[in-house]
């Protein structure tokens, strides 16, 4: 009797374990219902994340994987992001596989100095090359004939295809722009052929790539421009790049290229522009040429300044002389000054016109149209393993989470 009471009890408490492991596994199934999230509420979420923990979550599901991937989203997280870092590309001018990419943390403080270490960024596979463009936290340089495309918050790399047959290196021009009428990303390669006795452009190629799957390279079919030879970096302003160019030895001018349209313009500098490589810039919106001495910056602080009127009929504004506040400039006192960049809201970068190795880099913005310097930079010490003919790059850019396909 007492046996059978027993085994009865063992039944019982069996029994009761199989109902608390069941409940309990009950109560743990919730827990998937996060998948179940509506959608407009885990957009919110994810704008609010890390762009690194936003890529990371692809992985939850095939849903969360189409929407974080999705262009739409791509854009909505890059244009939320108010937080920028500071960026400096430096490569030897004579052996362009010694390089050096630093980067900051976003500074909350525009009137304090930042000090910015240099950062590994972990990508082994970067080999330097030349500075190509930096946009919408996508970084573009050419090394040794190849065109690569690197996004710097997830470290994906993407080789564009080669132009057959292969131009030669020293007479090709890249440009990496964003179109925003078609939201598309693209590539201009421009490749000219210059006669040394008459001193002149003789033959110009222009090819456009669209970043995408199955990417390749085609001839531009619009009426082609005059034969030129690039000579500055771009600047893109509502879906135009302008650049600088030379016609022959004694001819430069602004050419711009429409991006939807993927027409051409050439635009004749201001009768009163000295310079054979104009500097340009976005001023207010609008395309602007100007000139410096770098040997007088850093003591009379003089810039000249042109702004585009009318492009169709090469009309510009009246030269503008600005006086630039070098007191206030610390590090210029017995330096050459030079004009690295500018950002898009239209400043301008200015630094020593030779940055050192081993010593600290300083650099700061300064906004023409309100007459302030806006920002104070300064680099950590660089190491003498990149060499001492540089080439300096700074740009501003935020994070990106856009999956590069090719």
């Amino acid at each position: 009797m007492e046996m059978s009471f027993r085994l009865t009890a063992m039944k019982e408490l069996k029994k009761k374990k199989l109902q608390v492991g069941a409940s309990r596994r009950c109560r743990r199934a919730p827990a998937v219902t996060i998948l179940q999230i509506p959608e407009d509420l885990l957009r919110e979420i994810l704008l609010r994340l890390p762009a690194k923990s936003v890529v990371r979550l692809k992985c939850v599901s095939k849903h969360w994987c189409s929407l974080i991937s999705s262009r739409c989203f791509t854009n909505l997280f890059l244009n939320t992001r108010q937080q920028r870092r500071l960026f400096m590309h430096l490569v030897n001018k004579e052996n362009h596989s010694e390089f050096a990419l630093l980067s900051s943390s976003p500074n909350p403080n525009p009137d304090s100095d930042v000090s910015l270490v240099k950062r590994d960024l972990n990508m082994p596979w970067m080999l330097g090359g030349e500075f190509v463009s930096a946009l919408r936290g996508l970084l573009c340089v050419r090394v040794q004939g190849r065109l690569l495309i690197c996004n710097l918050t997830t470290k994906q790399l993407v080789e564009l295809p080669t132009i057959m047959p292969e131009p030669n290196d020293n007479n090709v021009w890249d440009y990496f722009c964003h179109d925003p009428v078609h939201d598309e990303y693209k590539a201009l390669n421009v490749v000219w052929e210059e006669s040394k006795e008459e001193g002149r452009v003789v033959r110009s190629e222009h090819h456009v790539l669209v970043l995408g799957p199955g990417v390749s390279w085609r001839r531009i079919q619009s009426p082609p421009p005059p034969p030129h030879r690039p000579c500055s970096q771009g600047i893109s302003i509502n879906g135009v790049l302008y650049y600088g160019a030379c016609i022959d030895r004694n001819t430069s001018v602004v050419m711009s290229f429409d991006l939807r349209s993927e027409e051409f313009a050439l635009i004749k500098l201001p009768l009163d522009v000295a310079t054979s490589s104009p500097n340009l810039m976005n001023y207010g919106g609008t395309i602007a040429v100007f000139e410096y001495s770098v040997l007088l910056l850093a003591t009379n602080g003089t810039v000249d300044l042109w702004t585009l009127e009318d492009g169709g009929k090469s009309i510009w504004s009246n030269k503008k002389s600005l006086v630039l506040p070098v007191s206030l400039m610390n590090f210029a006192s017995g330096n050459h000054l030079k004009m690295q960049s500018t950002t898009r809201s239209g400043e301008v970068r200015l630094a020593k016109a030779s940055i050192v190795v081993n010593n600290h880099v300083f650099f700061l913005t300064y906004d023409f149209e309100r007459n302030k310097i806006t920002s104070r930079v300064k680099f950590n010490p660089l190491s003498a393993s990149i060499g001492t003919c540089l080439r300096s790059n700074f740009w501003d850019d935020t994070e990106s989470i856009m999956y590069l396909e090719t």
